[in-house]
């Protein structure tokens, strides 16, 4: 058997090294991270001042301004805290599609996705999909843990229908903290987005889609007679192309990743289209940062 090739070298891991999610609400965790937190207490961030009350901590009190304005005012400070991270990766059959496949590129995406949060100090916890939930790995924080999402996205295969709806409802069905869900797909799913994009929005998770593209999907080129077989339903069908139904086809696609991006703009989440086309390197370092996605 093959031995399984590291997703990334140590000089590209290096270069993650400096970023960190983008993020558009305050983390919920209790441990101390590198987002500022709901709660106000001992921090780096001055945020406000409120009067002196008998039984505070003397040490946050303001001494300058005692001095000029004859005040007792107690400086209050943001707490920095770890946030909870939510990957879920598409391992549906039609993620399998391309060259270099699309589910190679999201597997890759989550991993370093992953190792930059867990550098932020941040709980990280992964979520592999198809028709249902795959497989999961449990939270995990520190860097210490990158080998952990490692060793569990290079073990995943692509099979099954696409059907995030059921995923998203069964994983957080359950009590999970309030945090930050990465969606990774081709967001091929027959169901649409809406349902399951309702239930984060529901649970007030922020959240940043990426939706993995193969050049051929958006303009592909056919022989006039063609067979097209559906990679998860395996459904053929014959076609006799035409260009108006190329022309027809490029229409649905785009007007397929405008809706996605308008379901984003209209809940203030982040969006990205990432092209298989695109060299990673430049996508994660270059890309993402114009997008918002990462800093």
């Amino acid at each position: 058997m093959a031995a399984v090739q590291p997703l990334f070298d140590e000089t590209f891991l290096r270069r993650l090294e400096a970023l960190s999610l983008v993020t558009h609400q305050r983390a919920h965790g209790h441990l101390r991270g590198q987002h500022r937190s709901v709660r106000r207490g001992v921090g780096m961030v001055f945020s406000d001042f409120r009067p002196y009350s008998p039984g505070d901590d003397t040490r946050h009190i303001d001494w300058g301004i005692y001095m000029r304005l004859d005040r007792l005012l107690l400086r209050l400070f943001e707490e920095e805290a770890d946030l909870p991270i939510y990957i879920f990766v598409d391992a549906s059959k039609s993620m399998g599609f391309g060259a270099p496949a699309k589910f190679d590129y999201a597997r890759k995406l989550a991993a370093a996705l992953g190792r930059i949060s867990l550098l932020n100090h941040d709980r990280v916890s992964l979520v592999a999909y198809n028709d249902g939930i795959v497989d999961t790995l449990p939270a995990g924080r520190g860097k210490n843990q990158a080998y952990r999402v490692f060793k569990f996205l290079e073990g995943l295969q692509a099979s099954g229908k696409t059907q995030l709806n059921s995923a998203v409802r069964n994983y957080f069905g359950s009590s999970r903290p309030r945090g930050f869900v990465v969606l990774i797909s081709d967001f091929l799913d027959p169901e649409g987005v809406e349902e399951p994009f309702a239930i984060l929005r529901r649970y007030r998770h922020d959240v940043a889609v990426l939706q993995v593209t193969e050049p051929s999907e958006e303009s592909p080129e056919l022989p006039e007679e063609v067979m097209l077989v559906d990679s998860e339903s395996e459904v053929a069908t014959e076609v006799h192309v035409t260009p108006a139904l190329l022309e027809a086809y490029r229409k649905a696609f785009k007007d397929h990743c405008d809706a996605i991006a308008s379901w984003c703009r209209k809940y203030g989440w982040s969006y990205a289209q990432a092209s298989t086309a695109v060299n990673f390197d430049d996508l994660m370092l270059k890309f993402f940062r114009e997008h918002g996605v990462l800093r």
